[in-house]
């Protein structure tokens, strides 16, 4: 699977360096590949559901240490890991055990770092951040809600998922964006398209 990360995009959204990537699926079969897995709805979040499900297992069972570390966004099978470790020893195991347990379906992405676990009091700030910005999604006609996962750290919003368009996508990033206590919106968007030229894949 080629993926291509959309640097025309990038540009047109004139924002902060750290500010989304736009993920292209280029050819059609793997835009068709694409499109099943978002007209999935429901049964894709379920698939999903036991994804997260085995690599929080295998996490607990492996390394119990870091498992309240590994947070995860994840959607159609593209699996973001975030989290906070003590150190790069620990840091790299949780992103090894993450890619144990998926396969070539899954696209794996590394946001972890090394710092200080956050505190009760930022993760009560996370978790509301989160629920406001997964309920202005829900309840906006241009967004197909459950085609995309939210997981804030630290203020910091990680968007995964799958856009129907670049409208549908922009819409997505300006929920995240206007959401009071955020401070960077991390997105990994795939956008559905049936081919991609030079013009709109930066290469």
């Amino acid at each position: 699977m080629e993926i291509i990360k959309n640097s025309f995009v990038l540009s047109l959204l004139a924002v902060t360096a750290c500010d989304p990537v736009t993920i292209v699926i280029g050819g059609a079969a793997i835009a068709g590949t694409a499109a099943v897995r978002n007209e999935k709805g429901i049964v894709g979040s379920l698939s999903d559901g036991k994804l997260q499900t085995a690599i929080n297992h295998h996490i607990s069972c492996e390394d119990p240490n870091i498992f309240d570390r590994v947070e995860l966004c994840l959607k159609h099978g593209t699996v973001v890991v975030i989290g906070c470790f003590k150190d790069e020893r620990q840091r790299r195991r949780a992103v090894e055990l993450v890619k144990e347990v998926t396969d070539n379906h899954n696209v794996v992405f590394d946001e972890t770092s090394v710092q200080k676990k956050p505190s009760a009091q930022e993760c009560f700030v996370d978790s509301n951040i989160t629920a406001r910005i997964k309920s202005s999604l829900a309840f906006d006609s241009n967004v197909h809600s459950l085609n995309y996962d939210v997981t804030t750290s630290r203020g910091v919003v990680y968007i995964c998922g799958t856009a129907q368009s670049k409208f549908e996508r922009d819409v997505v990033l300006h929920n995240a964006r206007v959401t009071s206590d955020v401070k960077r919106v991390v997105a990994y968007i795939f956008l559905v398209k049936k081919a991609v030229t030079s013009s709109s894949s930066g290469v």
